[in-house]
């Protein structure tokens, strides 16, 4: 009987401790200062050993919250590429998280107005988290370390890393939000949170022509790829393999974590394995397609004036911005069409190509046509060689898009009138072409024609499916398909999938899929599976 590898539980692992009710009483713990000093490349750090009491399955562990892995993105530094950490002097203490980055939270303030826009679990879930996002700078790039504790492993053996980067929106959120104490305890492995720039300070695009003249844009993505090598030059001082690297993103991070697979920019080497929970790069809100058109709205809205010609001076505009003030770009009232994205991964040339899109297609090979199209050479019995580098587990929950519905909607269901306004909404943002072929498509796929009366909360049920397949699952099943269509074409016409490459080489890269369906009987949402 195979034994299941253990970076395949992490997402069950990941979900449910992030599923979990606020206890009456949290996990005790004891910390204590670790007179253990790490030297890493930038200096000496010192943390914290992490003890949990009545419970015989964990074990202690070090913990370094806190840790920064680049300059500073202030200054000069904003709207600019990520920068090397300069050496320090002495022992940095890690023993309290960093701060946030800068970000625009969710107003929850007024309850009633907000369950007119979410169900009451995402209330309850945005109340526990928002309180940990106050404390914003941007001096903001550092990472948290939840490290087995030295000395524990087995014959000396290094332990396996998983870097987290965080979801919930390109706008807001942090790595602060998780802890990774309990998962790094119970798995011995090395879980590492970060923080990088979101929002406008993050993905600000205002280059007309990235086709032309490629300039970093997506400097959030450039955060995760200094952290990742800082991840390389460290981890081996806190009894980690980097070697065995593996990133796992949700929502909006799992997006980050797949544009990072296909990026130029990203050295081999860096991660070992890809695991996506609930989001992909081919998902509608994953890339924002006219970036320069918010990067003008927000000019407007700071006063910055927009050069003529905007191809050859953006510099200028640039320029405007860094120097204006930055409760003034985070009051600026910029918002994008309902279920996409405003300030976001978008193609700068340098990070994401403007044919992205078709890296993820070479995958299968330098010659891949499309879905069931086989390259040329496969066509005459020879194999196709992927370029695949890494193993890929992704994944969804049974209602993905439930958050996005109001609490009545949840409560009661609704009638197809609404139905119809909520997926023409959705049609009309996400698509370009035959909007009304997609849009009866849609509803005619997602009826229940068998039922002569349409209950609402079977209504319900076919928008929240319907939304969750076209905004999460649908793309994440594409992308499992990109990264796993190999094969050949044998003289008798046979397509037989292919496990490993020539003899003399490495296997190819395994992909997996898994759907969560566990419902907990006091979760956020007791009303159905999320």
């Amino acid at each position: 009987m195979d034994v299941l590898p253990l970076w395949l539980l992490l997402p069950m692992m990941m979900i449910l401790i992030l599923m979990a009710p606020q206890p009456t009483q949290a996990l005790a713990t004891r910390s204590k200062l670790n007179p253990r000093v790490v030297q890493t490349r930038y200096g000496k750090i010192q943390g914290l050993v992490l003890s949990f009491e009545n419970t015989r399955h964990l074990k202690p562990i070090d913990v370094y919250l806190g840790v920064p892995y680049a300059t500073p993105p202030t200054g000069g530094n904003r709207f600019s590429p990520t920068r090397a950490l300069s050496p320090w002097d002495g022992n940095k203490l890690a023993e309290k998280l960093g701060p946030v980055c800068p970000q625009k939270l969710p107003d929850i303030s007024d309850e009633k107005e907000a369950l007119d826009r979410m169900p009451r679990g995402r209330l309850e879930y945005l109340k526990r988290i928002l309180p940990h996002l106050r404390n914003q700078s941007e001096d903001c790039l550092y990472l948290n370390i939840y490290a087995p504790a030295m000395g524990m492993s087995e014959g000396g053996r290094k332990h396996p890393v998983l870097v987290f980067i965080h979801g919930e929106s390109y706008e807001w959120g942090s790595g602060n939000t998780y802890d990774g104490s309990v998962l790094a305890s119970y798995t011995d492995q090395i879980v590492i949170t970060l923080n990088y720039r979101l929002g406008v300070l993050g993905f600000l695009n205002a280059n007309v022509s990235p086709h032309t003249k490629a300039r970093v844009a997506n400097y959030g993505l450039m955060d995760q790829i200094a952290a990742l090598h800082w991840v390389q030059q460290n981890i081996e001082y806190f009894g980690g393999d980097p070697s065995n690297v593996t990133l796992m993103g949700q929502g909006t991070g799992a997006a980050c974590v797949n544009f990072l697979a296909i990026s130029p920019t990203v050295m081999p080497g860096l991660f070992k394995r890809a695991i996506l929970l609930s989001g992909s790069a081919l998902s509608s809100w994953a890339v924002v397609e006219e970036p320069v058109s918010y990067a003008l709205k927000l000019a407007e809205a700071v006063n910055c004036s927009v050069p003529k010609d905007l191809l050859k001076d953006q510099e200028l505009l640039v320029d405007c911005l860094r120097d204006s003030s930055l409760e003034a770009l985070l009051r600026a009232d910029v918002r994008p069409p309902t279920f996409l994205s405003a300030f976001g991964p978008s193609v700068d040339g340098v990070v994401i190509k403007p044919d992205f899109q078709k890296d993820l297609l070479s995958y299968l090979g330098p010659e891949f046509q499309g879905f069931g199209i086989l390259p040329k050479k496969a066509e005459h019995g020879e194999a196709i060689t992927s370029n695949n580098k890494y193993d890929l587990l992704f994944g969804v929950t049974t209602s993905e898009a439930l958050w996005r519905f109001a609490e009545r909607d949840v409560e009661k269901g609704f009638e197809g009138e609404r139905r119809d306004r909520i997926i023409r909404t959705y049609v009309r943002n996400a698509y370009m072409y035959h909007l009304t072929e997609i849009f009866y498509t849609i509803v005619n796929e997602y009826t229940d024609w068998e039922r002569t009366v349409q209950h609402p909360m079977n209504t319900r049920d076919a928008c929240v499916q319907a939304l969750s397949d076209a905004q999460f699952v649908a793309p994440l099943v594409q992308t499992g398909d990109l990264f796993t269509l190999r094969h050949t074409k044998r003289p008798n016409g046979m397509h037989v999938p292919l496990s490993v490459h020539d003899a003399d080489k490495e296997p190819l890269p395994k992909t997996y899929f898994y759907v969560f369906d566990y419902q907990m009987k006091d979760g956020d949402y007791p009303q159905m599976l999320m």
